[in-house]
């Protein structure tokens, strides 16, 4: 997971923003008593986002209470508590998928990264070693989606293939939410899509760092010289992938936390792209004042 799910916190309500800081804080907590403090360094936004469709579906209650920051003890935060699984779900995801980024890294790195992903690796083994206790089948189709990554970059594979694999284990992740059958198929598809959505997301960050170092990147054959028209056509690709998001989803009873995961979809995924494929190469604008700035809306 790469941690491009976010809310869009100029649309979002403030107690809702509140709600979903309480389910990062309270899956960080989580993780912390679950599978050692250390498996707080694989948390991500992605796998909140997995917590709160979990929660959704399942009707889990989110208990909030006032408690300290795991990462800043001296720091008290809103933390959301559940008695059923979304969060030692979600906590398992994040750290199994940590661990096996550390190894891709180690393979695929220079000296530099390889030596700290050995070190992080160390570090890392006894919380991935719980987690695969209790979830082991998450390790399973983790493992079988790097091996077919690493197979499909090996063949310089396009786009489709290249994000079959992440694709298909979010959408594996995705139907074991679903509370009855009639669901499922739902989920399937919505997992699939967003799982294909997060890895274009990722090459699309990673594209100018991996033409410049002439690393694999499913959209470097598309490069020409202009950043921004690949940029563009990266874009397009992003747009195709998120319309079939939209769609699954709004087949999804969503619950309790339907504003939060409708903010997601609905803004979420366009701010992401916007920011990481259009804004990033617009010129910098110099500061203005408040009624400059206002005639300028």
């Amino acid at each position: 997971m790469f941690g491009y799910l976010q809310p869009f916190k100029d649309e979002l309500r403030m107690k809702d923003h509140q709600l979903y800081k309480s389910v990062y804080c309270g899956l960080c907590k989580s993780m912390k008593k679950e599978y050692g403090i250390l498996s707080s360094l694989t948390l991500n936004y992605d796998c909140t986002v997995l917590a709160m469709l979990y929660m959704s579906l399942r009707n889990e209650g989110c208990h909030v209470h006032i408690g300290r920051c795991t990462v800043n003890p001296l720091k008290k935060c809103m933390l959301c508590s559940t008695e059923g699984e979304a969060l030692r779900f979600s906590g398992a995801v994040s750290v199994i998928m940590g661990y096996h980024k550390l190894m891709d890294t180690m393979k695929d790195s220079g000296i530099f990264k390889r030596t700290a992903a050995a070190f992080a690796r160390l570090f890392l083994r006894h919380s991935y070693k719980k987690a695969v206790r209790a979830y082991e089948k998450i390790d399973a189709l983790t493992a079988e989606m790097m091996d077919a990554q690493a197979a499909a970059e090996e063949s310089d594979a396009g786009i489709d293939r290249c994000a079959d694999p992440t694709a298909k284990l979010i959408s594996k992740l995705c139907m074991g939410f679903s509370p009855h059958e009639s669901s499922a198929h739902i989920l399937e598809v919505f997992g699939y899509y967003v799982g294909r959505w997060i890895y274009i997301m990722d090459a699309a960050d990673d594209l100018e760092k991996d033409i410049k170092h002439k690393s694999f990147n499913p959209f470097r054959k598309y490069y020409s010289g202009n950043i921004k028209e690949t940029m563009a056509y990266c874009n397009e690709v992003l747009n195709m992938t998120a319309s079939q998001i939209v769609l699954s989803y709004e087949l999804l009873e969503t619950g309790a936390y339907k504003a939060v995961l409708d903010n997601i979809i609905y803004y979420g995924l366009s701010y992401q792209q916007r920011k990481y494929t259009e804004e990033r190469y617009l010129p910098k604008k110099k500061d203005k004042d408040y009624y400059t700035l206002l005639d300028d809306v």
